[in-house]
């Protein structure tokens, strides 16, 4: 049975991911705290089973996003407004950051601080870095 290439490339990424973390867990598991046999296949077993699965999704949302991705920034760069792509690019940076569920569960271990203070303040840093919209009006002009 031959992979897909594009696939094969998602799976060793996504092993290149997972091989590190799996190897700490098992190296713990032979000499901090024994598991025995049953438990150790079934964790070779999830580890497998959760690099193919992130293969499937990388290149799932890869074939899916990218191309959505890549024509709205190529038609934000034609309109030559800088403005608007720096607003929207602002806007989209607070978004994705404000619906990241790591970071609400990350303001939920700093007591001291309100969890939408942090979290905002987060977001509008992260929404301050916007990509180098000079290259992409570049790139979409020479199209």
């Amino acid at each position: 049975m031959r992979l897909n290439p594009k696939l094969k490339e998602k799976i060793m990424e996504s092993l290149s991911a997972v091989l590190p973390v799996t190897g700490i867990v098992l190296a713990l598991s032979i000499l901090v705290v024994p598991l025995d046999l049953g438990t150790t296949a079934v964790f070779l077993v999830g580890a497998m089973l959760l690099v193919i699965g992130m293969g499937f999704f990388q290149l799932g949302a890869e074939m899916a996003m990218e191309p959505l991705g890549d024509g709205v920034g190529i038609q934000i760069a034609r309109t030559g407004k800088i403005v608007l792509a720096i607003v929207i690019g602002f806007a989209m940076g607070m978004l994705i950051t404000i619906s990241e569920p790591d970071l609400q569960v990350l303001a939920e271990q700093v007591p001291s601080i309100p969890n939408m203070t942090l979290i905002l303040t987060v977001a509008v840093g992260l929404g301050f870095y916007c990509p180098d919209f000079r290259n992409q009006r570049q790139n979409a002009e020479a199209d």
